[in-house]
């Protein structure tokens, strides 16, 4: 269900409040100027720490990682 709300530039100025309130809440609000249609609607931002917004992307590893990742012969010496 996609809440839509109508208003022009003059009412925008007059009511910012209440259509700020709108869009706040999830509405898109279209409104309408000589110029064409302008298009106002929330883009929160995203909330949760990264491993929260990662959720389902990350596959649990009951590695020990505690150890060195290469063995030594991967080292090279020579600088």
């Amino acid at each position: 269900m996609c809440l839509l709300m109508e208003t022009t530039v003059t009412e925008l100025l007059r009511e910012f409040p209440r259509v700020r309130r709108a869009a706040l809440s999830g509405e898109t609000v279209i409104i309408k100027s000589r110029e064409g249609n302008l298009r106002l609607s929330l883009d929160a931002p995203a909330t949760g720490s990264l491993i929260g917004c990662m959720k389902g992307l990350l596959a649990w590893a009951d590695n020990d990682i505690d150890g060195p990742t290469s063995d030594a012969g991967s080292w090279d010496s020579d600088l």
